[in-house]
């Protein structure tokens, strides 16, 4: 996903074949026979390389486009083979799973399809009402007698707050955790921890209170101290299976961009590290970096846990593709198929100003041609139940629906993830420790 200010780009892409950022991720909206089969054989796709979105995607654009507006390209079986993922029933009973940023979109499609299948899960949000709605949801959508034999009249669903653009929340969190879970007379081992929250399409450079810019920080930085803390605290190393660390990153992650500022001769694609906290230079491709960051960091994670006590963990990184989410809220406003009713029922959503006949048209078009949330959130809710299966997780691994998929090698090295690791310790002002 690349939130942002592309518009009447949007509007004339059924037209034109244009390198429209905006519709960046729709290379992973394509979807390919045996990519299930091959991730269960461990097998790799073929390596992408890095470049500008106008280079690697124009023609896997329009082959989303064909695909989700006119079901172009589509097997006899797509619907069979690549509607929703859903786990067995009680398959995840006894798995506690954390989701961050679950008020909307992916994260709250997450909570409800895995608090489905039996898992105790636990959702984060910015404020605390929409925690309570977000709780509301999905214990609602599990209790829905339509889903048959899934059906649960009392979904083990709770909420609690945390607010990634600030570390005083984050910091307070294990203990408010550990607060809620026994109240409830719950388990507090975190089997699943999955960093799901992240925004981006700020128009201009906004600091978070910790002063650091906004797009790093809710993207990478909060979640490697919440991550950080979660392990001091001893809240995910209880059990004998360990936990697996499920970071929901991006393929924008391969447009990240090594140089930046006016003295630049050419683009250079890698982490920019004297860019980190976007002081030289601010634009949509901040988004980029902060996907970067989430791979690295997954690699690092794995790396330093292996080392600490071979076995006890498993860390993966994942691309969801261009998903119909609030995450475009800066650039197209929300979602017009459910804005009204999302208002109705107490949400505070306000949409951009100034938005022009072209801007609702192209937010129209962009909402009915991007991935729906429903398959968006297959990859990382596979991935979860992964936990609880027999079945195998590659650690330290990219997956792009359900296999494996290589970062490029040039910049997803030991070296980059050990500098922005040893970084990220001195930003947060922490030492990360596994006990």
């Amino acid at each position: 996903m690349w939130p942002m200010n592309l518009a009447p780009a949007i509007g004339l892409l059924l037209l034109v074949q244009v390198p429209c950022r905006a519709f960046l991720e729709h290379a992973t909206c394509v979807r390919r026979t045996g990519t299930r089969i091959a991730a269960a054989e461990g097998k790799f796709s073929d390596e992408v390389t890095c470049g500008p979105p106008s280079d690697l995607f124009p023609q896997k654009i329009m082959d989303g486009v064909k695909f989700n507006l006119f079901g172009a390209g589509r097997a006899d079986d797509e619907d069979r083979r690549h509607g929703s993922f859903q786990p067995p029933p009680r398959s995840m009973e006894g798995t506690t799973v954390l989701i961050t940023g679950a008020s909307s979109g992916l994260g709250l499609e997450s909570a409800k399809r895995l608090a489905l299948c039996g898992a105790t899960v636990v959702l984060t949000a910015r404020t605390q009402a929409k925690v309570h709605r977000a709780v509301n949801d999905a214990v609602e959508y599990c209790r829905d007698p339509g889903r048959g034999q899934y059906a649960s009249a009392n979904p083990k669903v709770l909420g609690v707050m945390l607010d990634l653009d600030d570390f005083s929340t984050v910091r307070s969190f294990p203990e408010r955790y550990r607060s809620s879970m026994s109240d409830r007379s719950l388990a507090i081992q975190i089997d699943v921890l999955m960093n799901n929250a992240g925004g981006g399409g700020h128009p201009s450079r906004e600091v978070t209170v910790d002063g650091f810019e906004k797009t790093f920080q809710s993207n990478h930085l909060g979640h490697f101290l919440l991550t950080s803390l979660l392990f001091e605290n001893d809240l995910a190393t209880r059990n004998g299976r360990g936990c697996t660390v499920i970071n929901v990153s991006s393929i924008t992650h391969r447009c990240a961009e090594a140089t930046h500022g006016e003295l630049r001769k050419e683009v250079e694609f890698g982490y920019d590290f004297e860019n980190m906290n976007c002081d030289i230079a601010y634009s949509g491709e901040a988004y980029c970096q902060a996907k970067l960051a989430n791979v690295l960091f997954t690699r690092e994670l794995q790396r330093r846990a292996d080392l600490h006590k071979p076995g006890w963990l498993t860390a993966v990184s994942l691309e969801p593709g261009g998903v119909a989410t609030d995450i475009w809220r800066h650039v197209l406003g929300y979602d017009p198929r459910t804005y009204d009713k999302r208002c109705n029922s107490g949400e505070e959503l306000t949409q951009p100003p100034n938005r022009g006949v072209i801007d609702k048209l192209s937010a129209r078009l962009f909402y009915r041609v991007a991935t729906q949330v429903e398959r968006g959130a297959n990859v990382q809710i596979w991935l979860a139940y992964l936990h609880a299966s027999e079945k195998k997780i590659e650690k330290g691994q990219h997956y792009d629906e359900f296999r494996t998929v290589r970062p490029v090698p040039k910049y997803v090295n030991e070296s980059n993830s050990e500098m922005l690791w040893t970084k990220s310790e001195d930003m947060a002002g922490i030492k990360f420790r596994f006990d």
